[in-house]
């Protein structure tokens, strides 16, 4: 066993040198500020018998360090480097991190240099900090909340109702701010709903009268199918079968083609398949007679790794083709938030909420739409075909109405906490 003293400026300097001198096997046995810097006690080949008989310490003893003793079973010294000034704690640790040292099994000594320097860790002053800064903002809020509610009873009922609907606080926010200031108690209701009615962004479609090629992107289970078949049913029924055209570029999911042409045979209108972009291409090129085009395309989540490429695929018809994202109101807000980003990647001419029927709350789907601008075109709320469907734009306050109907149904549980938590924000903006 190889025991040595290591004496220099500051605990980075040491380590290098007993890694240098003894390798990344070296065992730390004793660490101390002494005058000049930082001595360290370290050795190969440790062998915890013979240091104890070494120091006098009987087998069944528990341990006690003595860096004096240690320090004369250790040979000479390195020579010590001019004193300068230490590093700080994170280039410690980095450099400890680097190559770690070994250290003894029985916990002689916990080599930390953190309490070697006498400082506390440093994630444990981040923590601390981190649940401060947690502990300081949630009273703030709290009060700014309480404050805003006693100056204005009436605007924080509003928000109330708002958050009831499940609105969320930056739409909410936006929704007041372009109130009058409330003074009767009997606008709380009718004028907020009123204001979110005309800030949903829709879009008037003349695919009805006009027709064209449509293709419907979004993520799985959301009802591209049914809408397409809706659409067609409805387009058919003012026009001719022979103008209708349906394409089933799902060739990701198993009986894509068979669920559409089920319906396809119910319409009386034929499914062509393309599974690639070169196949669609060709698909499009044979169809250019008919009228309506509707291409049903395959559902994937915003994760999927491959989804960048499928919309790539895709964004070479942006030409002739005009995409609809299709949304469930059923989801969640994050989830429809983060499906509008990733499908964002071709450019989309509307979307289509489906699923209204089955939504607890519809302010989700309501936040999402006026916070990406994103025009609802078509609404969809049950599965007969073709009635099921409607335009948007002629639907903006029965969607507002439906989004009443939910929260008076499901009945929402909105606290003072949640409030506070929610709408703090709002609070603030109008201090």
């Amino acid at each position: 066993m190889k025991i040595k003293r290591y004496l220099d400026k500051d605990m980075r300097h040491v380590l290098r040198r007993v890694r240098e001198d003894q390798g990344p096997d070296a065992v730390i046995l004793s660490n101390r500020r002494v005058e000049g810097g930082i001595e360290v006690i370290a050795a190969l080949d440790y062998d915890e018998a013979l240091v104890r008989r070494a120091l006098g310490v009987s087998p069944g003893a528990e341990a006690t360090i003595n860096s004096d003793a240690l320090a004369k079973l250790a040979v000479d010294d390195v020579e010590l480097a001019a004193i300068e000034p230490e590093p700080g704690p994170e280039i410690v640790a980095a450099e400890l991190a680097s190559r770690p040292l070994h250290a003894p099994s029985h916990d002689l000594l916990s080599a930390d240099v953190a309490t070697v320097r006498g400082e506390p860790s440093l994630k444990g002053v981040q923590d601390e900090i981190s649940s401060l800064r947690g502990m300081l903002e949630t009273q703030l809020s709290g009060l700014l909340w309480k404050d805003g509610t006693r100056r204005s009873p009436l605007r924080a009922q509003v928000l109330r109702n708002l958050a009831r609907i499940g609105l969320a606080p930056d739409i909410a926010n936006l929704v007041v701010n372009r109130l009058e200031p409330v003074h009767d108690i009997k606008n709380l209701w009718h004028t907020p709903l009123m204001a979110l009615a005309q800030a949903i962004p829709v879009k008037e479609d003349k695919l009805m009268d006009d027709g064209g090629v449509f293709a419907l992107i979004g993520p799985t289970g959301v009802g591209k199918t049914t809408t397409i078949a809706k659409i067609a049913a409805q387009y058919a029924m003012r026009h001719w079968l022979d103008d209708v055209a349906l394409i089933s570029a799902d060739a990701y999911r198993i009986g894509a083609k068979e669920h559409l042409a089920a319906f396809a045979n119910i319409i009386g209108v034929k499914v062509h398949s393309a599974s690639s972009s070169e196949e669609l291409a060709d698909t499009l090129n044979r169809l250019r007679s008919k009228k309506l085009v509707l291409i049903d395309t395959e559902g994937r989540s915003p994760r999927d790794r491959e989804l960048a490429n499928r919309l790539a695929a895709y964004g070479k018809h942006q030409d002739r083709v005009q995409f609809y994202l299709t949304l469930s109101a059923a989801s969640q807000e994050a989830g429809l938030d983060e499906a509008v980003r990733q499908f964002h990647q071709v450019p989309l001419a509307g979307c289509i909420v489906t699923k209204v029927d089955e939504a607890a709350q519809l302010g989700c789907v309501l936040s999402t739409l006026i916070r990406h601008d994103l025009p609802a075109v078509w609404l969809s709320d049950g599965q007969r075909i073709p009635e099921d469907i409607h335009s948007a734009a002629r639907k903006r306050l029965w969607l507002v109405n439906q989004a009443v109907e939910c929260m008076e149904c499901s009945e929402p549980r909105v606290d003072e906490r949640t409030m506070v938590e929610r709408y703090a924000q709002v609070s603030a903006a109008n201090a």
